[in-house]
């Protein structure tokens, strides 16, 4: 390599460790991804709702890691205040449920600036088309990209505010824009710090290989006795069965055949456990239980729980009303509605993402999905 060259990459890298981020929610993956960044020498501010989660770090900023990630890193700025977290900042990393996207986007509105991201993490299913939607009914609308990835890059729990476990981390992350064009300025900014993030070829992709819309709901309704009797057991070891499995492959193939009439190729669960985690096999039931990344991973105490009430109306409530504006059944997963409505005594799909709330006509489905998701295409045509 020659020194000019060596320069040139040596300004690069001195670019990339200028960009500057903003974490917006402090749980498990916003501490994770806000402690692994600051650990890499990057400016980082931390923004939590309420004072209660971060208020430790308020005063020594300091985010240790242990497990899979041994690090320690300081942040600029911990606190309430979203326009102090967000002033400056190049990349927003939304880390809440997505349950909380429609109020985190018009908080944080009036705060941004034109060429800013914003990546959900994750966006579940259709959260870039949500948050964009709601970031242009804003009158302090600005022009910013807004992209989504399809799961969290770590498994991480926080043991106290600021020590954070990693338990494993994800071979890949994929991510699209909302605008299909703009992915790889994204891939851009966001991959000297996680090589993990990889392109997807839209939010199509990232939207339809929500796996958390395909396990959570299953495994915790196929265990609502054990949950509701207060017996605790692990999540993903304990509480995958045949039957549960069964179920599951069941809501994988309805996802799957939605996903082919939008004209995409989604991964099965067993290519998705291969790819994310490095598992071998075709049996989904052994690999799940085999995963080293899920074990000691307890489930709920509560049926109240995110793997409910976030994962219903933000993943599978949108695949049953895209489904039924192309005319596909998704009996199993409108039956898994169904349950986690009477179980909680909610109404998931008028709580949830409709094409009506996402602001898609069924009639012209298609037509609005490509008009947002490839402008560029339909310019030229």
């Amino acid at each position: 390599m020659g020194q000019k060259q060596l320069l040139q990459e040596v300004h690069i890298i001195n670019n990339y460790k200028r960009t500057k981020f903003a974490i917006i929610g402090a749980g498990c993956g916003g501490q994770a991804i806000a402690g692994y960044l600051a650990a890499e020498n990057y400016n980082v501010n931390l923004y939590n709702r309420s004072i209660e989660r971060i208020e430790p770090l308020i005063t020594n900023k300091t985010i240790t890691l242990g497990g899979a990630i041994k690090r320690t890193g300081t942040l600029s700025y911990v606190g309430t205040d979203i326009a102090k977290a967000m002033a400056g900042r190049d990349i927003i990393m939304v880390v809440t449920t997505a349950t909380g996207h429609r109020d985190i986007a018009a908080l944080i509105a009036p705060h941004l600036k034109d060429g800013q991201i914003v990546i959900l993490n994750p966006g579940r299913t259709f959260g870039a088309l949500e948050f964009d939607s709601i970031l242009r009914r804003s009158t302090h609308y600005r022009n910013t990209i807004v992209a989504e990835a399809n799961t969290l890059l770590f498994a991480a729990r926080v043991n106290s505010p600021g020590i954070v476990n990693i338990k494993g981390i994800k071979r890949e992350v994929s991510i699209a824009a909302l605008r299909a064009y703009e992915t790889d300025k994204v891939i851009s900014m966001i991959q000297p710090v996680f090589p993990q993030f990889i392109p997807a070829s839209s939010v199509l992709e990232t939207s339809f290989g929500n796996i958390g819309a395909v396990f959570h709901p299953v495994i915790t309704l196929m265990n609502r006795d054990l949950i509701r009797k207060g017996q605790p057991f692990e999540f993903y070891i304990d509480g995958i069965t045949k039957k549960s499995i069964d179920m599951i492959k069941a809501v994988d193939k309805e996802m799957r055949y939605v996903s082919m009439a939008l004209g995409l190729t989604t991964l099965s669960v067993t290519e998705w456990l291969a790819s994310r985690y490095g598992l071998t096999g075709d049996d989904p039931y052994h690999m799940i239980r085999s995963n080293p990344t899920y074990k000691g991973i307890m489930a709920p105490d509560t049926l109240d729980h995110r793997y409910l009430w976030e994962d219903i109306p933000t993943g599978l409530v949108p695949v049953s009303s895209i489904g039924k504006a192309l005319n596909i059944e998704t009996r199993v997963i409108d039956s898994l509605i169904d349950l986690a409505d009477e179980t909680l005594g909610r109404d998931f799909r008028s709580e949830g993402r409709t094409l009506e709330s996402l602001c898609l006509s069924p009639r012209y489905l298609m037509k609005d999905l490509r008009d947002i998701i490839f402008p560029e295409e339909t310019k030229v045509a």
